[in-house]
């Protein structure tokens, strides 16, 4: 027979009902079974139905029993039980049944009841035909009774069944109540009344008139009946005297009608009489029955259950309502199925592999905690579990627990068996959202010994309510070489076996990467093209993060110094500063130093010592910590303690690390200062916190020294001749003379003017920008950080605007953000040379900062994303400037640029949450669309692909009335006009990443994974269950999370990082369970084959490109081996290391000036070429001529650890500049000194 799919075949067995009860009278008023009526309907249809279909039909959830009424009554709906009523006898002691049905609801049962009394609830029908049935039998009875008279037979009397002598036993009863219905459809919260007659449960259909002639036995019989308005049944025997009695007085007030009417039927007096006899006997009978009856109520009670009684329970019995029985009869098979799952000498785990995958995911919460650990709390959660329950040690042994439970290797396992599961889901998405275009990011890394490259597909999709966002699937993070060709080969491999899973026509086509070293995207861009890996008409981005940090640190570097051992730049010093409260924590953790904190600030806020100190060496900071203590909305211990958390030590090429260890540096430069100074009075000269914190001191109380003119008035009191005017740098002497008034010449340490520079710059202009830069793009989601290509494009101008008007006239010293740094110069002195480092040179280092950060800009910024490549991103941006962007393809297009006679818009824009949310930006069109267009070629542009293949749509939403967002189809004039151009941004622009924010996290990640000494398959394994299944939990728990709800703007929001506690544990496990579900359902898409594939891919270790590149470079060992030898001049040594207790080395102790061998420690630095802020000393020359001999010795010291690093000779790991206590000579002078070194040493032994 044809089949049908279950929703259309639940609507035919509706139809098929409603159609076969209206049409066949002979199956009107009966009851059936869901069995019998499958039955029915797959012969009269010629449709295969089954009882579950049925119950489906009509009931919601397909488990509720119901029965079915016609003609004068309504059916219920989908979700309700239909009213079933009718009347049924049973002659000759039968029993007089009245079967109501049940609703799910009051109301349907008092809308429909009206219908069914008028229509049987007075069983006029029956009734009739029943009295017509009983007055027949009567008659034959009478004619029987007759011919046995005549022929001397009595009847068998009524009395002659005698009933039982003994009372029914305790397991008759027992059986008889908790005897289970038939089916197991009916739901346990649906209202209790009626169940099927024993003749329904047999599947076959009741007629009411076939129950009503239907004349079985009394013994044995059962009868089902309701229990007042709660649905259920109750079985009992009737074979008992109480019951026949009970029934027997149902019959007989049938059986006076009947007489009655007999008599009205010509039935004489003599036969009326005998059956008066009979009924007499009957009569006695029953009462003796009675009798039996009460004896037997004796040991027995009424139970009420709800608004339901029953009587006459024994006592050694319970009544239980059927579902309940039902629930403990649940609860017994869960515990019958857990003792099975540790069933004794199973010695195997016993969990599906569902739930083993399960928990290999969800482990991974805890990644740096090794294997054993992890099975380890698995285990003892089940023991804690079955013991809490009861079971006991000899029931389930602990030895059974432990085998039953997964081990190492088998969790090990299954993280493969997830990764595979996920990964086949991913690409499932991808075929069935219909994109046609993924973008990749790739990074390098090293952690735990092994180079991980690390590549994420990125692919457009929509959210779960239809919006478009950023889905991501991890290849791998497997070791590979760092040439830009092993980088390529390596990619190729990992992508192979993905995109085997994907349609044939998607296409890679971005790509998003480092600048710099051999993995550079835009070395490794042209090698995929060529290995086919990209698409010919890709694109590749270099990353944001990168190239905004570049021009920065670049600037930095220029105009300010490098950071560095022995260099006295303001870098070092917050280096220094970072990492004495770093060695703190080490020491004691962050209570040793919130107490130190206190106890420094408390003397330091009552000690005129320190207080006149600190205003002697650094005013400006001393007045502003002051007015801090002041305030009294400033608690300055809270705030001192809390900026200590998570310092991290600045380094130029970690983001972001360099200012804000310069804001630090800056909010705390007093306490900072009297931290060292104690911890240089509290630690020994031999401590590395002591020589740490000289350090600091030294660096923050450096300062020019003013000439000896710059520090006085002349005689009239006029300013000093040092005093900044416009010649020296355009100052504005009256803004700085108002922002510190008291300052003199030479009060401000050089660094801490620095400081506050670089702190004002950043504050106002490379932390919003590059922060903007990491945000999410708003169209796409939260999980859109790292894609803002969309939208750089026209941030690229903002950035360049604002670069441009700090820079114009120096406007950026008349900024707010930078009145400390303005206030500053008063305290430097005019020197007359910047080599001095005085005002000139701060003016002259403000000019090259500026000048080194534009030019990087243009290099790392302007060029890529003004470039013909990258430039049609704009289509994805402001829609005024898309639509520029456009008019602009259109004019090139018809020559009108070629004529000059094309002009740009004048209009005014306005871009919002650009620089920060809920910040917008006022811009003229045609300065940004000039400096945009400026570097890209218009008719290239319009036979690239990207633009070629939607460029009709480009051109057609010109013709608009209005200018067309094309992310905003609510304002289209046809729903799907501009999809070409939507699509083409949602799979191309939005995924191609801008940055590789989301790559760092996850090299960071692996550092985390790999704790445990996993290697690179399972680092790999766990990379993409954290992609797939932990990251996307993460971002969106965010959205359930109270506390961020309650949060009023976004800012705040995004401070909320986490969901924790039940709220975490509850949506995790909900949401692991629901991806690995249909997960599984991908696998079971894809077929065994393909599983295995991606699963082999994973798994073993010769897939690895580390594997194919260590056996290449065993051929090349191996073809080493066979070249003849060649002996070069670097394989021969020098001389030989001679210790110091023989002679070989000079201890820096010796040095002294009292022994006036200063001029030995000159001429080796000299000879060593020792430079100092990248200048070389020479001997005889400044500075070297007059430095003094401790600083010299400093210099020895940097000098000698930097050579025995540079040649492997380092004499312990981690030796710092600070513990090289001797120097191997290398000027003839200091081998000369050696003799005389030697001889001190003995006289001193002596």
């Amino acid at each position: 027979m044809p089949s049908l799919s279950t929703g259309a075949l639940q609507k035919a067995t509706r139809k098929a009902i409603v159609s076969l009860f209206n049409d066949n009278s002979t199956l009107q008023n009966q009851f059936f079974t869901d069995q019998a009526l499958s039955i029915i309907l797959s012969e009269k249809c010629g449709v295969d139905i089954d009882a579950d279909t049925v119950a489906k039909a009509f009931a919601a959830g397909g488990e509720s029993r119901y029965s079915l009424q016609l003609k004068d009554m309504s059916i219920g709906h989908e979700g309700e039980s239909v009213l079933f009523v009718y009347k049924a006898h049973r002659l000759l002691g039968g029993p007089y049944i009245t079967a109501i049905g049940w609703f799910d609801s009051v109301k349907a049962a008092e809308a429909i009841n009206p219908f069914v009394g008028k229509s049987i609830a007075d069983c006029a029908i029956i009734d009739k035909k029943v009295k017509e049935v009983l007055g027949k039998q009567l008659k034959k009875d009478h004619e029987k009774k007759a011919k046995d008279k005549s022929t001397n037979k009595r009847p068998p009397s009524p009395s002659s069944e005698k009933p039982p002598s003994k009372k029914p036993s305790a397991a008759t009863v027992a059986a008889a109540v908790e005897q289970e219905q038939t089916s197991n459809e009916q739901p346990a919260d649906v209202a209790q009344t009626a169940a099927p007659t024993p003749e329904s449960s047999a599947n076959t259909p009741v007629p009411a008139a076939s129950i009503a002639t239907a004349t079985p036995e009394l013994n044995g019989c059962n009868v089902t009946f309701s229990m007042g308005s709660r649905r259920g049944k109750m079985t009992v025997n009737i074979n008992s005297p109480m019951y026949r009695t009970l029934l027997g007085n149902c019959v007989r007030e049938e059986r006076d009608d009947c007489v009655r009417e007999g008599r009205d039927e010509g039935v004489s007096i003599e036969e009326a009489s005998e059956m008066e006899r009979a009924e007499n006997e009957e009569d006695a009978s029953n009462q003796s029955a009675d009798n039996e009856r009460k004896e037997y109520t004796k040991n027995c009670r009424d139970v009420t259950i709800g608004k339901d009684t029953v009587h006459n329970v024994p006592y050694s019995l319970d009544v239980v309502q059927k579902n309940y029985l039902s629930s403990l009869r649940k609860k017994a098979k869960m515990i019958d199925n857990l003792m099975e799952l540790f069933k004794e000498g199973r010695g195997k785990t016993v969990f599906q592999s569902r739930y083993l995958r399960f928990l290999s995911a969800v482990s991974l919460q805890n990644s740096g905690g090794s294997d054993n650990g992890t099975v380890t709390l698995i285990a003892a959660t089940a023991l804690v579990l079955i013991r809490s329950i009861g079971i006991t040690e000899s029931e389930i042994s602990t030895e059974s627990i432990a085998n039953g439970c997964p081990g190492e290797s088998t969790i090990a396992e299954y993280e493969y068996h997830v990764a595979a599961h996920l990964v086949m889901m991913q690409c499932r998405r991808i075929n069935l959202s219909g994109v046609k275009y993924l973008t990749m990011t790739t990074d390098g890394g090293q952690r735990k010994g092994c180079e991980h490259m690390v590549k994420v597909f990125h692919f457009g999709v929509t959210d779960k309510d239809g919006n478009p966002t950023i889905g991501h699937l991890a290849l791998d993070v497997d070791t590979c070489g760092k040439s830009s060709a092993e980088i390529a080969a390596a990619i190729k491999k990992s992508v192979a076996p993905i995109k085997s899973l994907l349609r044939p026509d998607i296409k890679i086509n971005g790509l998003t990467g480092d600048s710099g070293g051999g993995g550079a995207v835009q070395h490794i861009h042209p090698k995929l093209i060529e290995l086919g890996v990209m698409d010919k008409n890709s694109k590749y981005l270099r990353c944001i993060m990168h190239a905004l940090s570049k021009p920065f640190e670049n600037a930095c570097k220029s105009a300010f110094g490098e950071q560095g051992l022995g260099k006295c730049t303001v870098f070092q010093l917050a280096y220094s500063a970072i990492t004495l409260f770093r060695k703190l924590n080490e020491q004691g953790g962050l209570e040793l130093v919130d107490k130190y904190s206190s106890k420094l600030l408390e003397v330091l806020n009552n000690s005129e010592g320190w207080e006149a100190e600190g205003t002697e060496m650094f005013p400006q900071a001393m007045n502003a910590y002051k007015a801090k203590i002041d305030d009294d909305d400033h608690d300055t211990i809270k705030e001192f303690t809390k900026d200590l958390r998570n310092l991290q030590l600045p380094v130029m090429t970690r983001w972001k690390t360099v200012p804000k260890a310069l804001e630090f540096l800056v909010d705390n430069w007093v306490p900072t200062y009297f931290m060292s100074v104690v911890i240089i009075q509290k630690e020994g000269s031999k401590s590395a916190l002591y020589q740490i914190a000289c350090d600091i001191v030294s660096l923050m109380t450096l300062r020019p020294a003013p000439v000896e003119a710059a520090s006085n008035a002349d005689a009239n009191g006029s300013a000093p001749s040092s005093a900044p005017s416009s010649e020296d740098g355009n100052i504005d002497t009256a803004a700085a003379a108002a922002a510190a008034p008291t300052l003199q010449k030479g009060d401000t340490p050089i660094l801490l003017s620095q400081a506050f520079f670089l702190v004002a710059f950043s504050k106002y202009y490379f932390t919003p920008w590059f922060d903007s830069g990491m945000q999410p793009d708003p169209q796409f989601g939260s999980d859109s950080h790292g894609h803002n290509s969309r939208l750089f494009v026209q941030q690229t101008f903002l950035m360049r605007e604002e670069l441009d008007e700090m820079m114009g006239d120096n406007k950026w010293k008349e900024m707010p953000e930078f009145r400390h740094y303005i206030a500053s110069l008063a305290g430097l002195p005019s020197l007359g040379d910047v080599k001095k480092g005085g005002l000139e040179f701060m003016n002259k280092a403000t000019d090259t900062f500026f000048r080194e950060y534009n030019t990087s800009f243009i290099k790392h910024i302007e060029n890529v994303w003004t470039s013909t490549m990258i430039l049609p991103y704009i289509i994805g941006g402001h829609p005024e400037l898309a639509h520029e962007f456009i008019r602009w393809l259109r004019a090139s297009d018809d020559g009108d640029l070629a004529a000059d006679n094309f002009a740009w818009s004048t209009k005014e824009i306005e871009i919002e949450n650009q620089k920060s949310y809920g910040e917008s930006h006022e811009c003229r069109i045609d300065a940004c669309m000039i400096c945009l267009t400026k570097n890209a070629d218009p008719g290239v542009i319009l036979e690239d692909s990207f633009i070629a293949e939607i460029k009709d749509s480009l051109f057609e939403s010109l013709e608009s009335e209005e200018v067309v967002n094309f992310l905003d189809r609510s304002r289209w004039q046809q729903a799907d006009e501009y999809d070409p151009v939507r699509k083409r941004i949602c799979e191309v622009v939005a995924p191609h990443a801008s940055q590789q924010q989301r790559i760092e996290c996850l090299v960071q990640e692996i550092n985390a994974m790999a704790r445990t000494n996993v290697k690179e398959a399972r680092r790999t394994v766990r990379v993409v269950i954290f992609v797939t299944l932990t990251h996307p939990f993460n971002r969106e728990s965010l959205t359930l999370d109270k506390k961020r709800e309650e949060r009023s703007t976004m800012k705040e929001k995004l401070k909320v990082k986490r969901v924790n506690g039940t709220e975490r544990i509850t949506g995790y496990f909900n949401h692991v369970e629901g991806v690995l579900a249909e997960a599984e359902k991908a696998v079971e898409e894809a077929g065994e084959q393909k599983y295995k594939d991606i699963f082999d891919h994973y798994r073993k270790s010769d897939n690895k490109t580390s594997a194919v590149e260590r056996e290449k470079k065993v051929q090349g060992f191996e073809a080493a081996t066979e070249k003849p030898r060649n002996i070069t001049k670097n394989q021969r040594r020098g001389d030989i290391f001679i210790p110091i207790a023989v002679g070989g080395g000079i201890a820096l102790s010796y040095f002294a000036k009292k022994r006036k061998n200063e001029s030995v420690v000159r001429e080796e630095i000299a000879f060593r070429e020792i430079k100092l802020d990248n200048v070389q000393l020479r001997l005889n020359e400044p500075p070297l001529e007059t430095m003094e001999l401790d600083k010299m010795k400093v210099l020895l010291q940097q000098d000698e650890a930097a050579r025995l690093a540079r040649n492997d000779m380092v004499r312990e790991e981690g030796t710092s500049w600070m513990k090289i206590n001797s120097v191997d000579p290398l000027s003839q002078a200091m081998k000369d000194e050696v003799t005389n070194y030697l001889a001190f040493r003995n006289a001193n032994k002596n």
